[in-house]
């Protein structure tokens, strides 16, 4: 477990280091700015990091690139729902607790945000963070431990974002970025457990991306308890699981932790 997980962090944070930080010491040069296309770029393939690491994990413990569509892809039978509801709950916290639109993002370019959002600017981590470290966590302390740990290295890595100018988040504070990066560790972890669905984490990770656009976000009572709310839902959701729903077809028996 600590090798693997070594691994997945090594090509994790070397990847989105690289291009994350060259951007930022690049832009404080005056050289290269997020809105040129060669920042776009290495803005997109920092965002791959925990993929790559999370692949290389996958293909080191025995599996094959060709079984990573279907592990991906293809939820737990009759597990759908799970993330179906978890996503309506959550669209119903952010719309209630705020009940303001961002004048900047039109209607009509929500579901084209949220198809970005879903597949490459932040769905596409969670081969990484839901697919391999957090299950890896979970095999060695509980899973509230796994979660916060997850959330707070995943926080942590996006820390280089906040030196590159134009990023948006810039405009949170980074405590309240990681607060929320370990609540959806909670969230998303539970997800994956009952579901085995990295793609399930996808939509959920890209519609809490999207909400955060769509929405001027009001920190108030009603957020928070709705935040609390999500947090026990899966609590209670991680905990029923049964130990052999929560693993992937072809694991029973080689409890793997991976995808």
């Amino acid at each position: 477990m600590k090798r693997a997980l070594g691994s997945f962090l090594l090509w994790t944070f070397t990847i989105t280091g690289l291009c994350w930080g060259g951007l930022a010491i690049l832009g404080h040069w005056g050289v290269l700015t997020l809105a040129h296309p060669a920042g776009v770029v290495l803005h997109l393939l920092g965002g791959f990091g925990p993929t790559v690491g999370g692949l290389w994990v996958f293909c080191r413990g025995g599996g094959r690139l060709r079984q990573v569509p279907r592990l991906v892809f293809v939820p737990r039978r009759g597990t759908w729902w799970v993330v179906l509801l978890f996503c309506l709950a959550e669209g119903a916290v952010i719309a209630l607790s705020s009940r303001q639109f961002n004048p900047q993002i039109p209607l009509s370019l929500v579901p084209v945000v949220f198809f970005q959002a879903a597949l490459i600017y932040g769905g596409n981590e969670e081969v990484g963070w839901r697919g391999t470290m957090q299950p890896l966590l979970e095999r060695a302390v509980p899973f509230p431990g796994a979660a916060v740990v997850t959330g707070l290295v995943w926080a942590g890595w996006h820390l280089p974002l906040w030196f590159v100018e134009g990023a948006s988040q810039q405009t949170i504070p980074f405590g309240w970025f990681a607060v929320l990066a370990v609540l959806q560790s909670f969230w998303y972890g539970a997800l994956f457990r009952r579901t085995r669905w990295v793609f399930g984490c996808n939509l959920a990770h890209g519609l809490t991306n999207t909400l955060l656009s769509l929405f001027v976000i009001q920190v108030n009572g009603l957020l928070a308890a709705g935040c609390l709310l999500l947090l026990a839902a899966s609590l209670v959701l991680w905990y029923r699981t049964p130990w052999e729903a929560a693993l992937g077809e072809g694991e029973k028996g080689k409890r793997t932790g991976r995808m």
